[in-house]
């Protein structure tokens, strides 16, 4: 099993190159007990408007439906 020295992002990740099923079993120990969880903000704004498109297309076919102007 080898282990690249330099980083191949700026995340700090690591490469590990298996050449038998023996190392990549002891790869996987080793990235089960260290992998960690990162919570990042997500901009939600294009949710809120394809949201509010959905309910101007809805009271528009309600409008219409209400004044019977659908043919």
């Amino acid at each position: 099993m080898r282990k690249r020295s330099k980083p191949l992002r700026s995340d700090q990740g690591e490469y590990f190159y298996a050449g038998t099923a023996s190392d990549l079993k002891k790869i996987y120990q080793t990235l089960s007990s260290r992998l960690v969880l990162e919570t990042k903000e997500t901009e939600i704004t294009a949710l809120f408007s394809a949201a509010a498109a959905v309910l101007a297309l809805l009271s528009t076919l309600l409008s219409f439906l209400w004044f019977n102007r659908i043919f």
